[in-house]
């Protein structure tokens, strides 16, 4: 199996969260993520990964920032 993360997204989308369980390229830390929100509602955890992506990513954009 290829690697989940180094994969173009378009080829990503057709990979299932199974495929990522199994996949030892992809961190312990999202397989986590990925069972415990297997359960929840898929509208739901969508709309809490935007969210948390979305702080993740402006996060990293200030650590990584020269500005003040």
């Amino acid at each position: 199996m290829a690697d989940p993360q180094s994969q173009p997204v378009s080829d990503r989308s057709m990979l299932t969260v199974a495929d990522f369980l199994v996949d030892p390229a992809v961190s312990f830390v999202l397989k986590d993520v990925l069972k415990a929100w297997e359960k929840r509602d898929p509208v739901d955890a969508a709309r809490d990964a935007r969210i948390l992506a979305d702080l993740l990513e402006r996060r990293a954009d200030e650590a990584v920032s020269w500005a003040p």
